[in-house]
């Protein structure tokens, strides 16, 4: 069964200082597209991840689940305890919520951009 989890982005205080240490350590390709920074590995054509400048209130690795309706998936998170964090963010493939599960962990509900 595939991962729920369709991308991955670290967020943090020095960007540049993270995508440096994920290159030098994992050999990830870095492509700076201005708000964020893809990772790509090594032989493979398309990012997994990227790292990203510092969000209020979040720290480290997000997961993306991808929803089929954004506002729905942000009210059921809501009404099972979730916290929002910021609703929807416009990104280069899509729209994003972030939330926080009960248990304090972040995690982003996201939209895939039509053509994507």
């Amino acid at each position: 069964m595939p991962s729920p989890f369709v991308w991955f982005d670290n967020v943090g205080g020095n960007r540049a200082a993270t995508t440096d240490f994920m290159t030098n350590a994992f050999g990830w390709a870095p492509k700076d597209i201005g708000p964020m920074t893809f990772l790509t590995a090594e032989g493979e054509r398309m990012p997994f991840a990227a790292t990203t400048d510092a969000m209020e209130g979040v720290t480290g690795w997000v997961p993306y689940l991808e929803v089929d309706d954004l506002a729905a998936a942000v009210e059921n998170a809501r009404a099972h305890g979730a916290e929002i964090i910021a609703e929807n963010l416009k990104g280069p493939a899509g729209d994003a919520s972030f939330i926080r599960d009960p248990g304090g962990a972040p995690l982003a509900l996201w939209k895939r951009a039509a053509g994507m």
